[in-house]
């Protein structure tokens, strides 16, 4: 039986050993284009080395990254979605907020992942969960808030590159809560919505894929909080860099209602 919880650790470990030992200048350099289309820099090379390295220990194990795409063959039982360093942008411009996802599946869905972990690579703080399991920071256990009224809520919204229908769409949204704000790393993101200090995340740009959302949901998720597709159905996809997802996630099952409500 693998130890996915301790394997995800170590992998997650080195990745924060390669964050925090090495020249900043050096690792803020771009060194090409990863298979998500996005610019690779050295840290996402090197982390994302680092973590392959500790999952392939697992054996018979596909991993699908944003740097170098799929590793291993479709026919492994399990696949392992790989986001060496998710708030890369964040990185380049020295700002503290960043980690890096990892999220096991059995199967070839989304929808089939069987654990979680996401590492803050600033903190260190570490969120885990398994499915039927409940999530937990550092060993203890989380749950997302019980805010019940969009008026009372605060709401990561993520606008980056945002076409002008999808932030027409948002504006009714942004004037009901209590306070909105996003802080460039999705995935750490659904991490503070699963403890309760954010209560609402949105992501309606049609951008977010599997390795972005993989690990947050199912943390999220554990912790007690509602999440679907911007239209409020199942959040789910193939696990492959091409498919782009929206996301709605709330706190709890009621406030998810009124946000779709809100958004029409």
């Amino acid at each position: 039986m693998v130890d996915w919880e301790g394997i995800l650790k170590e992998a997650s470990e080195r990745v924060q050993m390669v964050a925090s030992h090495s020249d900043p200048e050096v690792q803020r350099r771009v060194v090409g284009v990863g298979a998500s289309g996005d610019k690779t820099l050295v840290i996402d090379r090197d982390a994302e080395s680092a973590a392959i390295e500790t999952l392939l220990q697992a054996g018979d194990v596909r991993i699908v990254s944003e740097e170098r795409g799929e590793v291993g063959s479709r026919r492994s039982r399990w696949t392992v979605l790989l986001d060496p360093i998710d708030g890369s942008a964040n990185f380049e411009r020295a700002i503290p907020f960043y980690c890096t996802s990892l999220a096991v599946t059995e199967g070839g869905r989304l929808s089939k992942t069987k654990h979680a972990l996401v590492r803050n690579l600033v903190s260190g703080d570490v969120y885990y969960a398994e499915v039927g399991g409940g999530a937990e920071k550092n060993g203890k256990k989380i749950t997302s808030s019980a805010v019940a009224e969009l008026q009372d809520s605060v709401a990561a919204i993520d606008l980056s590159k945002a076409p002008r229908g999808v932030v027409e769409k948002l504006v009714p949204l942004v004037i009901s809560v209590k306070r909105q704000l996003h802080f460039g790393a999705n995935a750490l993101e659904l991490c503070l919505l699963a403890e309760g200090k954010v209560d609402l995340f949105v992501d309606l740009r049609g951008r977010m894929r599997v390795t972005d959302l993989a690990g947050g949901r199912v943390i999220a998720k554990e912790a007690g909080a509602t999440l679907t597709t911007g239209r409020g159905g199942e959040l789910d996809a193939a696990l492959n860099l091409e498919e782009r997802l929206d996301v709605l996630a709330a706190a709890n099952a009621g406030l998810h209602a009124k946000l779709l409500a809100r958004l029409g």
